[in-house]
């Protein structure tokens, strides 16, 4: 046995992390790491760790926004028209298309099918809400909170 290896049923523990302090969020600096007669600066402190969390926030922000923003809005029905009984008919049987495009995983192809819908019979909310379904599974969380705001707005109106 070698004088450096750690005793038998023992094991070597990994090297401890180091955090960094934040003082925006209450953390001190114990008074050793600071050398000699040095005096600590606050407020440059606090700007440099603000700076670098407003970087992470950024960081976050781009993480979570993939292309949507680029992405032009998904048109929404004029809910002050009457909806005739061909339109509603017409309404319908894109709402099984999106339905049917949704189970073969065409989720574009249901986004289509249900914005023609919307179009035909912008008072049904359920339309709405099919496309917010949709936009979640395509991981486009804005879209999805606009048709729900929309859902809830005819849902006021048609009430």
């Amino acid at each position: 046995m070698s004088a450096s290896s750690p005793p038998a049923g023992t094991t070597k523990s990994p090297p401890k992390k180091r955090r960094r302090c934040n003082p925006s969020l209450g953390c001190k600096l114990p008074s050793s790491a600071y050398k000699p007669g040095e005096s600590i600066d606050h407020n440059k402190l606090k700007s440099c760790c603000d700076a670098e969390s407003d970087k992470y926030v950024n960081d976050i922000e781009e993480e979570h926004r993939p292309q949507e923003h680029v992405m032009k809005k998904k048109r929404m029905g004029d809910s002050s028209i009457e909806v005739s009984e061909e339109n509603h008919d017409a309404s319908q049987e894109d709402k099984s298309q999106a339905m049917e495009a949704i189970s073969e995983g065409k989720l574009e192809d249901a986004i289509e099918n249900l914005t023609r819908a919307i179009l035909l019979n912008p008072t049904s909310t359920i339309m709405y809400v099919s496309r917010v379904s949709v936009n979640l599974k395509m991981k486009k969380p804005s879209a999805a909170i606009r048709d729900a705001n929309a859902a809830l707005e005819v849902a006021l109106v048609f009430r």
